[in-house]
């Protein structure tokens, strides 16, 4: 009410959330999260960043160093961590700012309402793992989206998630996971209990499919090329994820049933036989889910 916009963290919260409606709207014709309009919610500063000695470590993870959709009210809300203070690094040598910094980690959380409302994947195992990946696809794709808009100059689209938030490197690597740690083949998931059972690490698995039927290339692990539909047709791979990822899963997906949904939906939107349909195939062939 005060117009007062000096508070960064805030801001970007409330832009990321608009620039995400506009890519749900225009490229899928979704109204919102919920698809029927609902409230779009946002909580910055759950904590002082300055605290960050003198809270428990279990505050320390969930309100400094993550970001969350709740489904704790009925139209849901996103809460962004606090990062860490200036000087403070990870043990891994990376700083780590205002989560709603980043415009994907905003559209990744954001995403998770949607699934939310939609397939309702349940967020363990294989099924959490396409969770998860979904949300990482829904980033790149607004990112993309909002770069090529023409009215925001500044961002530079990337398959990169949290890169401008966890500095350097970010988080996820989409064009080439195992740059961060990640697997890029079905062959050589994590397949411990941690992470209830790995979702954001496997997540890249379905989310390497997706750039390569985008972008095409070689899958490092199994040496399988793919030729995808080229970056002027990145519309169509967003379309087939995104429908079959909200239409045709049930919750307790499994990386299979994700890979014969979006071939069904590459069909269904472009056609049997067409460079979408085969473009998926290939790309889910090359990570080794056959």
């Amino acid at each position: 009410s005060d117009n007062n916009w000096q508070d960064g963290a805030n801001v970007d919260a409330h832009t990321g959330a608009g620039w995400t409606y506009d890519y749900l709207y225009h490229r899928f014709g979704r109204r919102g999260l919920n698809g029927n309009d609902g409230r779009i919610l946002s909580i910055v500063h759950p904590v002082s960043r300055f605290d960050l000695y003198n809270v428990p470590p279990v505050i320390q993870r969930l309100f400094h160093l993550n970001a969350f959709f709740c489904d704790c009210i009925p139209e849901g809300l996103v809460v962004y961590g606090e990062g860490l203070p200036p000087g403070i690094r990870l043990t891994t040598g990376q700083s780590v700012t205002f989560f709603s910094g980043g415009f994907d980690i905003v559209v990744h959380e954001l995403a998770h309402g949607v699934t939310h409302f939609s397939s309702q994947l349940i967020s363990a195992n294989e099924s959490g793992s396409l969770n998860e990946a979904f949300s990482d696809i829904v980033a790149v794709g607004a990112e993309f989206f909002m770069a090529n808009s023409g009215r925001h100059p500044v961002e530079k689209p990337d398959y990169l998630i949290g890169e401008d938030v966890v500095k350097p490197g970010g988080l996820r690597n989409l064009a080439n996971p195992s740059a961060l740690g990640d697997p890029d083949h079905y062959s050589v998931r994590f397949t411990g209990d941690e992470d209830r059972g790995g979702v954001h690490t496997n997540a890249l698995i379905a989310g390497h499919a997706f750039y390569l039927a985008i972008e095409g290339g070689t899958n490092r692990t199994s040496s399988l090329s793919v030729t995808g539909v080229g970056a002027a047709n990145r519309a169509q791979i967003e379309q087939v994820f995104f429908r079959a990822f909200t239409q045709l899963l049930p919750a307790d997906a499994t990386f299979l049933t994700a890979r014969i949904a979006t071939i069904q939906s590459a069909r269904d939107l472009f056609g049997a036989g067409s460079a979408a349909e085969q473009a998926v195939t290939a790309a889910w062939t090359a990570v080794g889910v056959e």
